[in-house]
């Protein structure tokens, strides 16, 4: 196989998965693709107030005072997890992009004459054509 031809080979390649990283990665920010790397475990929400478990009760016999107040969700609790998804997803299309740039600076360098010059005398290679 010719060097330019393998060069085209390999540039067509990493422009294609650069190109399909930017893709999933816009969709997964737009929400249209919802990636699950890690998923957090739903708990069953806590009973009503009015059910106070007699454990819970300290030794003055008063509730404690995480049996009387509800449970405060501060963060909803998919947001956590959407968030931790997103940031794993762009860090692995980050790196899928960065592989597809590699293979594509590699078919540019092969598809680019290499000319070496040494002081007023060009040594051509044999993809360079004579000057005259």
């Amino acid at each position: 196989m010719d060097s330019k031809t393998s060069g085209y080979a390999f540039l067509s390649a990493g422009v294609f998965i650069m190109v399909f990283s930017v893709v999933l990665v816009i969709l997964a920010f737009t929400n249209i693709i919802h990636p699950t790397y890690f998923s957090a475990s739903t708990k069953s929400t806590p009973s009503p107030v009015s059910n106070i478990d007699l454990d819970s009760l300290n030794s003055t016999g008063q509730p404690n005072l995480s049996a009387i107040l509800p449970s405060l969700n501060i963060i909803p609790p998919g947001a956590l997890d959407n968030a931790l998804n997103l940031s794993a997803h762009f860090l692995l299309m980050t790196f899928i992009g960065g592989f597809g740039h590699k293979l594509a600076m590699i078919g540019v360098n092969l598809i680019r004459p290499i000319v070496i010059k040494t002081g007023d005398k060009i040594i051509p290679t044999e993809d360079t054509p004579l000057k005259s």
